[in-house]
């Protein structure tokens, strides 16, 4: 029997699973709940739907959604918001903003001190969803989806010689511990012959970038989401997709580094000189 289910045979089966009962230590989210949540907060912050997605284990205990919406025009990527929820008290309820990328549905998803998950574990009063919360998270997405297009737009501008392929894919499976055997044969398949046109060099950072999410999609409905920010944080450290900005301070620095007798002075005037910033 498969671990996990799709599509609408998910839907029915997280839409029937029964809720556990509440305990004083343990308080159920229902997955209905959390649907319906989650449509509601995208209308209320002015946006359509565009399609939904679901993934479940096969008794219903692990739901994990995937809601796509009209945000902002982009030819590659979609804005989603996503979730997990649990009833067998082993997952807490997470909530994250997410791109997928439209030819293949694939998912996107940073995950840094500047964009962090909400979580909360079912106790208290997490049946309420904390109102507000994804809301919040809905309506200041903006700066959440322009590094989502920076990143792929830089991806997709990036060659990758076999050698970096390999580093990035060794990255994840021996250390992040991301990828299995059977999803690195499935990469390996798509880097020979891939299944969808990327419109991008074979050899682009944006073509493996979607050959790892692809073969993610094999992930346990628990996992998907911690693997697909996993994936994005190698991607985005390995090719330096958030560089840091050059300071003033930095450069001086710099300049004293590479001559420890000049004068603080002295850098200022050669900085304006050659007009470095």
């Amino acid at each position: 029997m498969k671990r996990t289910v799709s599509g609408m045979d998910a839907y029915a089966k997280i839409l029937s699973t029964a809720l556990p009962e509440k305990t004083e230590t343990y308080t159920p989210i229902s997955h209905s709940s959390v649907i319906n949540r989650v449509r509601s907060e995208i209308f209320k912050a002015g946006f359509v739907i565009n399609g939904e997605d679901y993934r479940c284990t096969n008794d219903g205990q692990i739901a994990l959604g995937t809601l796509r919406m009209n945000y902002k025009a982009d030819p590659d990527i979609e804005l989603s918001a996503n979730f997990t929820n649990s009833y067998n008290k082993q997952l807490a309820f997470r909530f994250n903003l997410g791109g997928l990328v439209k030819v293949c549905m694939n998912g996107m998803m940073l995950n840094n001190n500047t964009f962090d998950k909400f979580k909360r574990v079912h106790k208290g009063a997490a049946d309420l969803l904390a109102e507000g919360i994804i809301s919040d998270y809905i309506n200041n997405a903006g700066e959440y989806w322009d590094s989502l297009v920076e990143h792929k737009d830089s991806m997709k501008g990036i060659l990758l010689s076999t050698t970096a392929q390999h580093d990035i894919l060794g990255e994840l499976f021996f250390k992040k511990e991301v990828l299995n055997t059977m999803q690195l044969n499935s990469i390996k398949k798509e880097l020979v012959k891939p299944s969808f046109d990327y419109k991008v060099d074979s050899d682009s950072a944006w073509a493996l970038y979607n050959h790892i999410t692809l073969a993610l999609k094999d992930s346990h409905p628990s996992d998907w989401m911690e693997d697909q920010v996993k994936v994005h944080e190698v991607f985005s450290n390995m090719l330096d997709l958030d560089p840091e900005e050059e300071t003033i301070d930095d450069v001086i620095d710099e300049l004293i580094e590479e001559n420890p007798t000049i004068s603080v002075d002295d850098v200022l005037e050669e900085i304006e000189n050659e007009r470095i910033l």
